[in-house]
């Protein structure tokens, strides 16, 4: 028997996007401790299988109707109180997701490429930006593993922060 409580869930809701891949832990964590976290991804219903407490929302971020599916599926949930992106099209879908959101504490995943030292109109948003990770060798990017605990981290604190080092791979 584990030493560590099982966590009480909020009575809120959690939201993923794009984190059914190397962010898979981090949406199980937020799914353990939400009443409800909505799952958005093009497979999503494969990743939450028949979870209680995680709900699919199968939708393809290229597509017109991706906002709008989602907008709806949250108008049926409680508010969401928090929220883990990984957004492909960053530019075109931060801004909408921000109004659906409230006071949710809100985490945005950023590849080690994203070198923008500020993001306008994320004021309030928590960032986590992706390195890479020294070896005997060079370099290597970043482990799944990494990755979630990096989010994990972020979606209790709500504190910026960096998983790895911003430097190149050669």
């Amino acid at each position: 028997m584990s030493d560590r409580a099982a966590p009480i869930p909020s009575n809120g809701t959690g939201l993923s996007i794009g984190g059914t891949g190397m962010l898979a832990a981090a949406t199980h964590w937020l799914a353990a401790r939400e009443a409800q976290t909505l799952v958005v991804s093009r497979h999503a219903r494969r990743f939450t299988g028949d979870s209680e407490r995680m709900v699919a929302l199968d939708a393809d971020w290229t597509q017109p109707d991706f906002l709008a599916a989602i907008e709806t599926r949250l108008a049926a949930m409680p508010p969401v109180s928090r929220a883990l992106l990984w957004l492909h099209k960053m530019d075109q879908h931060l801004s909408p997701l921000m109004g659906l959101l409230g006071s949710a504490r809100i985490i945005l995943m950023l590849g080690s490429m994203d070198g923008r030292p500020a993001l306008p109109g994320t004021e309030g948003i928590v960032t986590v930006r992706l390195g890479s990770v020294a070896t005997a060798g060079g370099r290597r990017w970043l482990s799944n593993d990494e990755i979630s605990a990096g989010a994990i981290k972020a979606l209790e604190d709500g504190r910026d922060r960096i998983v790895g080092e911003l430097k190149p791979i050669s």
